[in-house]
């Protein structure tokens, strides 16, 4: 079923096939790297407390001096995370019946929002690499196009190959239309039918 959702430059008739974003991995992998930034600290002073007996007495300059710096140390973490988490789940990849949206955060207040026809499509194609990726089935579909931005690049999406074969199954049907005005009715619903089933496929397959 198409998603009824509003994005940049909705046309009347127009509906997203699919919305996709980046593999939850992108920002688990993120999120912990700042946990173990925010352990660093404690694992020194462990450490070092270990090594020559020192404390840190509660009351005196130097207690007031760390607690205030980590309180601005830890601050900083959690603004970090949020701006991860802002990335990982404004930036989006839209595919609809009649042309692609790439929509791409830049921290809290920016946005870039490129988009193409379906018709000036020319190539779809997806690759996977590495362990990690290979095994959660995510990776990157590049878009070749013949508009102002030639390029386009899903980045980090789940099932990379499933993507790119439901974008060719829309463009072929805007093709079709085209080459066949009279029987366009017999070929939106072909297509659309399989690129609705290649939607379900990706549902089920856990994005």
């Amino acid at each position: 079923m198409p998603h009824d959702i509003n994005f940049p430059g909705r046309e009347p008739d127009e509906h997203a096939v699919e919305v996709f974003h980046r593999h939850w991995f992108v920002f688990v992998r993120s999120a912990f790297v700042l946990v173990l930034i925010g352990a660093a600290p404690w694992i020194v002073m462990l450490l070092w407390s270990h090594i020559t007996s020192w404390t840190l007495a509660s009351g005196t300059l130097g207690y007031t001096v760390i607690i205030f710096l980590g309180a601005l140390y830890y601050l900083f973490l959690w603004i970090l995370l949020y701006g991860y988490w802002l990335d990982y789940y404004l930036d989006a990849f839209i595919v609809t019946n009649k042309r692609i949206v790439d929509i791409e955060q830049s921290g809290l207040f920016g946005r870039t929002v490129a988009e193409e026809r379906l018709s000036r499509i020319q190539d779809v194609t997806s690759d996977t690499n590495g362990i990690v990726a290979t095994a959660l089935r995510f990776g990157n579909v590049y878009i070749q196009t013949a508009g102002k931005t030639e390029r386009f690049i899903f980045q980090q999406v789940p099932h990379p190959e499933k993507v790119a074969r439901m974008i060719l199954e829309l463009t072929d049907k805007i093709d079709d239309r085209l080459e066949h005005p009279g029987d366009s009715s017999k070929v939106v619903e072909k297509h659309e039918h399989t690129a609705f089933e290649l939607h379900d496929q990706l549902t089920k397959s856990g994005q």
